[in-house]
């Protein structure tokens, strides 16, 4: 079973491409229960295991997987922002039990951004590396009305750098999971309970979450 669903999910990536990982991006930044590195991580490991690192894969991940990401997560992002932007607290305090997201989370990450003194390179910060949600930064970017046009480049190019590091380690994972099944017949099925165990622990924690 496990196997089929691996095997129907890799030919879907394949199938799809660039296209099933800007749709992918876009239903990550909008369905909270989706871990936000898994699409770029998952389509790395499928589209990119057993290429060889050279400046011509480089490019190919770029266009096939860090470029459709980064434009996904930008595009998806925009829900949230654009609801806060317009009601602002009120949507948080009414939906952010089903986001996993509270008013205070925000006011967590206003503090953070006060402290850092320089606003736009610690959100480019947030959004290369995922110290705070990426749900919290986009509700929080809309609570403050934060600038729509910075806003883009800030989350587009965060995520084009958030998602070259993701893509570079689901590919060499990839990579690296080949060299073991041609010893280990067995390492298939190890690696997807793992990944399938992963996916449900990040979306029961998320439940409890929003149930607390």
């Amino acid at each position: 079973m496990f196997t089929n669903i691996l095997s129907g999910l890799e030919g879907f990536v394949v199938s799809y491409g660039p296209w099933a990982v800007f749709g992918g991006s876009i239903l990550e930044q909008v369905v909270t229960p989706i871990p936000s590195s898994l699409v770029v991580l998952g389509a790395s490991f499928f589209l990119m295991k057993g290429v060889a690192l050279s400046v011509g894969s480089l490019e190919t991940m770029f266009l096939t997987i860090t470029f459709p990401a980064a434009l996904g997560v930008t595009l998806g992002s925009l829900l949230y922002y654009g609801i806060t932007y317009k009601i602002g607290i009120p949507f948080v305090e009414r939906a952010g039990k089903y986001l996993g997201v509270t008013v205070e989370d925000l006011e967590s990450v206003e503090q953070k951004v006060k402290e850092s003194r320089y606003e736009s390179l610690f959100l480019f910060a947030a959004r290369c590396v995922p110290v705070i949600p990426s749900i919290a930064i986009s509700l929080f970017c809309g609570m403050i009305r934060y600038n729509p046009r910075n806003y883009v480049i800030i989350t587009f190019f965060g995520a084009l750098v958030q998602a070259s590091i993701l893509g570079i380690i689901g590919w060499q994972f990839g990579n690296f999971y080949l060299t073991l099944s041609e010893g280990l017949s067995f390492i298939d099925n190890i690696i997807l309970v793992i990944l399938v165990l992963a996916l449900v622990y990040f979306i029961i924690k998320n439940k409890r979450k929003i149930s607390n």
